[in-house]
């Protein structure tokens, strides 16, 4: 009973008491190495948690403030921007801070600066909601000089030209943001990875110069954006992948002869260029598995055209031309295979695939060939039972 009533009471527990030991008994938990309590707190992995161990002992106060890493989730602006304000030289160095803002907020720029003070190795920042005031101007070079990996989430956010370089910059991650990567992929001599998935590019053009990219994705997908421009000189990539749109003329220049996997997607707001009846819709260039008699064989790019059936053909003039042009655009590295997706109300094309395999850029590369019918819907087709509804394969 009187165990029952001191409980009650607060005056001990189990795991420590802020009297520090239970009568006759040593306090546990204050008997524990700083750098093993330390170690608990990581397993956390939540900095609004770890605080809430001060509860269990008074030697749990304040150790979240030396935390290598810290993952804030769920936390309003306010507070967090009290819990960051907080931390300062004197805590260990961060290796990662994690922050994700649940809620619209205005205070998205400050939330940068504040957590910039701190010098994380690696620093991540999600906020997918729009901002009060678009393309706030943010200047991140003289707040994470020491950051190896940068990963921001933000709608709206413009990164002006910054005074100084990201001299230990591996890894970059731009989603949401409008960025002129011409200025500042030079400010990072050591960049790796450079990932600009649903991005705006000023003035719609992505120019990407430098030696030391291995991996580059570039996506331009936002609804009603049009790329002009695509200029790639980078002699270490490994692996490209691009997906943009175009509306207008396309100007495409990729030097990157070291290339061992492509990903490459263009669509195009109207057709543009064609061959006969038959208007290009949309290119790709993909590295997919191949197959043989052998077993499975190495992996090859195949290039994807779909096109499209026009009731004019003199809607093209100097069709063979400037659909050759077109194609070579997208040609970034070697191809074996080529796939044509064709959407037509009939199904004559016999004479469109012979004159396409005659050109020049397809007699030369192309291993095989795969053509894909997309039937419009039509009361009067052919029977269900015809080969025309499926697909063709021919391989020489």
């Amino acid at each position: 009973m009187d165990n029952d009533r001191a409980r009650r009471h607060g005056k001990h527990s189990e795991l420590g008491c802020p009297s520090g030991a239970r009568d006759g008994e040593a306090d546990l938990i204050s008997a524990v190495p700083t750098d093993l309590l330390l170690q608990v707190l990581v397993r956390l992995r939540c900095a609004r948690a770890a605080p809430r161990t001060s509860i269990l002992s008074r030697r749990w106060r304040g150790l979240w403030t030396r935390l290598p890493e810290l993952t804030f989730r769920d936390v309003a602006p306010g507070p967090l921007l009290a819990a960051l304000s907080s931390l300062g030289p004197a805590g260990a160095p961060l290796s990662l801070l994690d922050i994700h803002v649940p809620e619209p907020q205005h205070k998205v720029t400050m939330l940068l600066r504040a957590a910039g003070r701190l010098s994380p190795a690696a620093f991540r920042f999600s906020h997918q909601h729009e901002l009060e005031n678009p393309y706030v101007d943010v200047d991140l070079s003289s707040c994470f000089r020491r950051a190896t990996s940068i990963e921001l989430e933000v709608q709206f956010i413009c990164f002006p030209e910054p005074p100084s370089e990201f001299p230990a910059l591996e890894s970059l991650s731009l989603s949401g943001c409008l960025v002129r990567l011409a200025v500042v992929v030079p400010l990072c001599p050591r960049l790796r990875v450079l990932r600009v998935p649903r991005a705006f590019y000023q003035g719609d053009v992505i120019t990407v110069r430098s030696a030391s990219p291995q991996e580059l994705v570039v996506e331009n997908e936002v609804a009603g954006a049009s790329t002009r421009r695509v200029d790639v000189e980078a002699p270490a990539l490994k692996q490209l992948t691009v997906f943009l749109r175009n509306s207008g003329d396309l100007s495409v220049s990729v030097l990157a002869p070291a290339v061992e996997k492509v990903s490459w997607r263009c669509m195009y707001s109207g057709v543009r260029a064609g061959l006969g009846l038959w208007g290009l819709m949309a290119a790709r260039l993909m590295r997919e598995k191949s197959s043989g008699r052998q077993g499975v064989l190495p992996p090859i790019h195949v290039m994807f055209l779909h096109m499209v059936a026009m009731g004019d053909p003199r809607t093209f003039p100097d069709g063979e031309l400037r659909f050759t042009t077109e194609i070579r655009k997208h040609m970034i590295t070697h191809f074996s295979g080529l796939d044509v997706h064709l959407m037509t109300p009939g199904h004559v094309f016999g004479a469109f695939l012979l004159r396409l395999l005659g050109m020049h850029p397809f007699c030369t590369a192309a291993r095989s060939l795969k053509v894909v019918l997309q039937r419009f819907e039509r009361k009067d087709g052919c029977p269900p039972h015809s080969l025309l509804d499926g697909a063709l394969l021919v391989r020489h």
